[in-house]
């Protein structure tokens, strides 16, 4: 008999593999977006309490680069997460982290049963 990509898909493990892939890009893009503007919001909260005023803020060349490349992080996290999302849905009819939550129990239930 002739069977599905999606029941190939779950045989072979190949959907889980790229759902957790996914989700991991997601959070390295999400991580590397925040890390500047995060960096950069510490420095002026500490130059605040050191010199007990509001400091000076100028938008340079740099805050203007370190914008759009966290810009295109975040723009990297929604595809990711998107594609995470489109694969879970089409191969299990879930939502991403509960797929592989499923799949974990699933992979349990085997290697308890061998």
């Amino acid at each position: 008999m002739k069977r599905s990509l999606r029941e190939i898909l779950i045989a072979s493990h190949v959907a889980a593999t790229t759902i957790a892939v996914l989700l991991l890009w997601f959070m390295d893009s999400i991580f590397r977006g925040l890390w500047p503007l995060l960096g950069r919001a510490v420095e002026w909260l500490f130059t605040a309490v050191a010199i007990f005023d509001i400091p000076y803020f100028s938008f340079t060349v740099v805050d203007r680069s370190m914008l759009l490349i966290s810009a295109y992080y975040f723009y990297a996290a929604i595809v990711s997460f998107s594609a995470a999302w489109i694969v879970s849905r089409w191969v299990y009819g879930v939502r991403p982290l509960r797929s592989l939550v499923a799949y974990g129990n699933k992979l349990t239930c085997w290697r308890q049963d061998v």
